[in-house]
């Protein structure tokens, strides 16, 4: 008997557990005017309901406790039909509880609506890949994929589509989530009030790799915008030693150049990531991987290893590694 107590006691102390975590990204911690509102109905209606259900759950375990039946007790319990006042507040308190939170939705749905489009908005494309994000800023002539770089304080009109199947943008402490539908256009905005970088996650099942399907906006001051800007308008980085030429031959005439694009080079490819400015990244494979030299390596040479079913079924032999890693790593 004492194993079977210890035993549930254990299975609701690790359930119990389970949902505390050190992460700081969910709704709960806001890091823009839109979530900020959002947090407040989200924590309104949390605390609505953990009031009833204190309110029901002690009612039903003093009635299971107090008027439970004794076993030496036989006679019928007094019946008891109805009792007017009691049912017209347990009606109207439920009633009231409604109104306010209709009332509440209302008025931050009002308050999060995407502001009138502006000059000095910025623009972002936002494409759906099996399984990463490309970010195409068309006004600034910038490509990249999986952390979209924002100035804090600045309206980030976002249009939304995909090219394979349904996927869902979302960064919680930013914005709801929005699907990416293929052959449709769909719109959301953002927008950050201080910097930092906040981590998201494709919120719609969208095949076997959907975990590894994440991304990062990365809001930093405007200055710092503008410098980030300019870096990645600049055509990508001339190989300088043997070995980086090498590696670039290998790089923009081989298969690479065939799915991936490098500007400035003959690699022109659309079905993968803008390799032009990579080191200037954090992370890599739907921002799921840090980008260093031994993940590089291993994405090279197994990558169905790291994420099963993607697309770049290739592996490179040991004898162009040395070269392909010593280009790839000029381009910041």
């Amino acid at each position: 008997m004492k194993s079977k107590t210890r035993f549930i006691w254990t299975f609701f102390l690790s359930l119990f557990l389970s949902g505390c975590s050190a992460t700081t990204n969910f709704i709960t911690n806001p890091g823009s005017p839109i979530t900020s509102r959002q947090s407040g109905i989200f924590l309104t209606s949390l605390i609505m309901a953990a009031v009833v259900f204190v309110i029901v759950e002690g009612g039903i375990i003093i009635a299971i406790t107090r008027f439970r039946r004794c076993k030496d007790d036989a006679a019928e319990p007094a019946q008891v039909h109805g009792n007017v006042p009691l049912e017209i507040i347990w009606t109207a308190i439920p009633v009231v509880l409604v109104v306010i939170l209709f009332i509440f939705t209302i008025t931050t749905m009002n308050a999060i609506a995407a502001p009138a489009p502006s000059s000095g908005d910025l623009k972002v494309n936002v494409v759906g890949h099996q399984w990463w994000w490309e970010f195409d800023y068309p006004d600034l002539g910038i490509v990249t994929a999986d952390e979209l770089v924002i100035p804090t304080g600045t309206p980030v009109q976002i249009t939304l589509t995909s090219v394979d199947v349904i996927h869902s943008f979302w960064i919680p402490q930013l914005a709801g989530k929005t699907d990416a539908v293929p052959g449709q256009t769909n719109h959301m905005w953002i927008s950050s009030d201080q910097p930092g970088t906040y981590e998201g996650q494709c919120s719609e099942f969208c095949g076997i790799e959907h975990a590894l399907m994440r991304e990062r906006v990365m809001a930093v001051s405007s200055a710092d915008f503008q410098t980030w800007v300019a870096q990645q308008q600049a055509p990508a980085a001339a190989p300088q030693t043997d070995l980086e030429v090498q590696g670039s031959k290998l790089v923009t005439a081989g298969a690479c150049g065939a799915c991936h694009s490098i500007a400035g080079t003959n690699a022109k490819g659309k079905i993968g990531p803008n390799l032009t400015h990579l080191f200037s990244r954090g992370t890599f494979a739907g921002a799921s991987f840090p980008l260093n030299d031994a993940n590089l390596t291993s994405w090279l040479t197994s990558n169905q290893t790291m994420k099963p079913g993607n697309l770049m079924a290739i592996t490179v032999p040991s004898s162009q590694l040395g070269a392909i890693l010593a280009y790839l790593k000029t381009l910041k």
